[in-house]
């Protein structure tokens, strides 16, 4: 139990909140959201190196060249739904690469190429999903992916810094800032 805490310590250290524009990486934290539905962070975290094996490090255009056949779940990551919702999300963001030039540049425009800096003191403040997020899922919808609900939307841009809803008294929230700002 102890690994799997100092693991998700160091996710909320090191990754969650901060700005992220490597298509790869965008997809994985996009996947990885859409896996909340079935897993906790903590237990994503903890299988996070099998989601990169399985998943080709979560290199899109390389998943959607997959066939469902090729893809195999060790230990049972995610069920068969999950499984074949990431291999389409694969293809639908290989598409927005071939429309936009890259996720990246599709996802952040969403918020002006800018984190939006939430202020919030309490965790009771922070919502489970945002008017941008509906927006955000609406788009990737209508675009042909799934397990895109709002409120894995709104998971995905607080975990890619598209937001940064650390809490104003956690440390990381000036970091993010900090970090935005360069």
């Amino acid at each position: 139990m102890l690994i799997i805490d100092q693991c998700y310590s160091a996710f909320h250290d090191e990754e969650w909140g901060v700005p992220v524009h490597d298509d790869k990486k965008l997809f994985e934290l996009l996947s990885l959201s859409g896996a909340l539905a079935e897993l906790s962070w903590k237990d994503i975290l903890s299988k996070r190196q099998s989601f990169r094996e399985v998943f080709m490090d979560f290199d899109p255009v390389a998943i959607s060249e997959l066939t469902n056949k090729k893809i195999t779940s060790p230990d049972s990551l995610l069920s068969e739904q999950k499984l074949r919702s990431i291999l389409e999300n694969a293809n639908q963001v290989r598409k927005i690469i071939v429309e936009f030039g890259s996720f990246d540049k599709y996802i952040w425009n969403f918020v002006n190429h800018k984190p939006t800096q939430s202020q919030f003191r309490y965790q009771r403040q922070v919502p489970a999903k945002t008017s941008k997020a509906e927006l955000i899922s609406k788009d990737l919808v209508r675009r042909g992916f799934r397990s895109v609900s709002p409120t894995v939307i709104y998971s995905f841009m607080q975990t890619a810094g598209l937001t940064n809803d650390h809490l104003t008294s956690c440390f990381r929230h000036h970091e993010c800032i900090s970090k935005d700002e360069a």
